[in-house]
């Protein structure tokens, strides 16, 4: 499949809408229907990551000898993995 490279973008509407979405959370929303997963850092813990899983599962985290540690799930189900 050939991508079109020559339509300009416009960033400022494009964040524009990333923000929107950002905030409502119909992003991350989306982004988690597939089952993907997403990180982000844990503003609380250096070096943390929290993990949301598609099941709504949120692992707090971080990674250790090139292993990802669950130091914590909210709400406290059964870990997805």
């Amino acid at each position: 499949m050939k991508k079109n490279v020559d339509t300009p973008i416009d960033i400022l509407e494009l964040s524009y809408v990333i923000e929107r979405d950002s905030q409502s959370g119909d992003l991350s929303r989306s982004l988690l229907q597939p089952g993907h997963t997403l990180y982000e850092p844990d503003p609380k813990v250096p070096r943390g990551l929290r993990r949301h899983l598609p099941s709504g599962n949120i692992e707090l985290s971080y990674w250790q000898d090139g292993k990802f540690v669950v130091a914590k799930i909210n709400p406290e189900r059964e870990s997805d993995n």
